[in-house]
């Protein structure tokens, strides 16, 4: 009997681990994400989800040791180590770090403000220090107010703290953390260094422009699903730091109420404490933390009391998105208090959950009944996260879906130009040239300073004087002359599409006149100049005055 039990409870796990499974790859498809990697760990048991690629356009599957940009929850990990440190002795939280480094070159040492930072100050982002600027202005770094009196996010902090702890331990920062954190956690796909010898297929070539300032405390770690849970577990556990720092390191060491940010709601349950935000909901208090840099996102998140955690690692600017679909799917359905903190969720996840649902299931021949069914029960809806998916459709080139949904947004919004633009933009590409043109105009009339409508309309009413196979005048290499960096160019259909070296990262134009072409996300113009005999020379990204030469 106990055996039959068993195999029963082994087929039932395995038939929620598969429709979980399902539920991810709707949740990726709905936001318009090529893969999401994720672990959960619940009374001890880590389970693992890896669903699509981990890079739009890859064939190959994301799998449990796929590595990930993590962004900034590399910055919970150096404040483990960090602790650690402090735990021997070797620094103190609250000892002005100028006393251990001396003077700091990118810093005005003259103003005695600067040596008032403590690491329990950066560990909390009540440093004062404004985020990264350009990274070698050759200026000092800017204070936004006086050290340990407000709370303002500063990677710039966690470069500061990183070069004092070198200096202390006479080692280089990846050794420290292969020393501190890797090794005795067994995270052995983890560094903050990458080396030509990984697979760059999902993270890309080393960005040549950030050399100076990596490896990088703040933002360069390299980690995966299963690596970060053992850290996280380990953290939960407290293992490897002694029990009042593992307290401290949960514990409210500023409110997090952001330097001159309008308040918001969610800021009374947010709090920040030692390289960690912390969060209180009605499931109870925990741990959390956010990752972003290019278009790489993650987050986790952790109720101590319970021994709990979930961490996801996805590609696609709507990546954070998914945050609270993920929460309720998993850890049950409760208030994710740090997306609203953030503001880089949807405004309402639920009303989206339930419209992702629904439409799914009746199809979108029946879009307009599904919104209005929605909102006469009672649900909320924004025109911003309306917006949001009809643009994930724009992306997915589900033109017609796209066409539904910005179609209820200009009935809901008649004043809204971005809903026009929408609007118009899934008309575009359905090649209803006349309906494009006309709602581009209406955009453009709620909002004359709106450049995007304008070009649409401009290479609408041009297209006739441009071919496809014109473009190619335009493909080819285009090099700095300062570096080694360059600008790949080819042609996609009817646009060009510029490759960065240095990413690998991609972004389309469409043609506005004979030699301008735009760029919606993030709204970037290129223009070319040709030479006398009439060749393309040179590319402008932005109108900006660096010249891209072409070879």
């Amino acid at each position: 009997m106990k055996k039959i039990f068993c195999f029963f409870l082994s087929v039932l796990s395995i038939a929620t681990l598969k429709a979980q499974q399902l539920q991810l790859q709707n949740i990726a498809e709905d936001n318009g994400l090529p893969g999401i990697q994720l672990a959960y760990t619940v009374n001890g048991k880590i389970t693992e989800y890896k669903v699509g690629t981990g890079k739009e356009g890859l064939t190959k599957q994301i799998t449990i040791n796929t590595l990930f940009r993590a962004g900034s929850l590399g910055k919970s990990v150096f404040a483990y180590a960090v602790l650690r440190l402090c735990d021997r002795g070797m620094l103190s939280l609250d000892t002005p770090l100028t006393h251990y480094i001396g003077t700091y070159p990118r810093f005005d040492m003259k103003d005695p403000s600067y040596s008032m930072i403590t690491a329990r100050m950066v560990l909390s982002h009540t440093s004062g220090l404004a985020e990264f600027p350009q990274f070698e202005t050759g200026e000092p770094v800017k204070l936004l107010f006086a050290p340990g009196s407000s709370y303002a996010y500063s990677g710039e902090g966690y470069w500061f703290l990183q070069k004092v702890i070198e200096k202390l331990t006479g080692m280089h920062f990846e050794q420290v953390m292969q020393e501190e954190v890797f090794k005795p956690l067994g995270m052995h796909n983890s560094t903050y260094v990458q080396t030509k010898e990984m697979d760059i297929s999902v993270i890309g070539p080393e960005s040549r422009d950030l050399a100076p300032m990596l490896p990088n405390a703040a933002f360069s770690l390299l980690s995966n699903a299963h690596d970060y849970t053992l850290f996280l577990q380990a953290l939960l556990a407290g293992k490897g730091l002694k029990p009042a720092t593992q307290q401290q390191m949960f514990s409210k060491q500023s409110n997090a109420q952001w330097f001159q940010r309008d308040t918001t709601e969610a800021d009374s349950y947010i709090d920040w404490g030692l390289g960690l935000g912390l969060q209180q909901n009605e499931k109870g208090k925990a741990i959390w933390h956010w990752g972003s840099t290019d278009d790489f996102y993650s987050f986790y998140v952790a109720f101590p009391a319970a021994k709990e955690s979930m961490v996801f690692f996805t590609r696609g600017d709507r990546g954070l998105k998914i945050t609270d679909q993920l929460v309720n799917l998993l850890m049950g359905k409760q208030t994710n208090r740090a997306m609203q903190w953030l503001r880089l969720g949807y405004d309402h996840p639920e009303t989206m959950a339930r419209l992702y649902d629904n439409l799914r299931k009746q199809g979108f021949v029946n879009a307009a009944a599904v919104f209005k069914k929605l909102k006469a029960s009672g649900v909320q809806f924004s025109e911003r996260d309306m917006n949001s998916y009809g643009q994930t459709l724009l992306k997915q080139k589900r033109y017609k879906q796209a066409m539904n949904v910005f179609k209820q947004q200009v009935e809901w919004y008649p004043q809204s130009p971005v809903a026009y633009g929408g609007f118009a933009a899934a008309a575009e590409g359905l090649g209803d040239k006349q309906l494009a043109i006309a709602n581009y105009k209406r955009s453009l009339a709620l909002d004359g300073g709106n450049p995007a409508a304008g070009f649409h309309i401009k290479a609408l009413q041009n297209a006739k004087q441009f071919t496809a196979a014109g473009l190619r005048a335009f493909e080819g290499k285009y090099k700095r002359e300062d570096n080694e960096m360059f600008l790949q160019v080819s042609t996609v259909g009817n646009k060009v599409v510029i490759t960065q070296s240095w990413d690998g990262g991609k972004l389309e134009f469409f043609r506005v006149e004979d030699l301008m072409f735009y760029n919606n996300e993030p709204g970037f113009t290129l223009r070319f100049t040709k030479d006398a005999a009439g060749k393309v020379e040179k590319a402008f990204v932005n109108d900006t005055p660096l010249e891209w030469l072409r070879e």
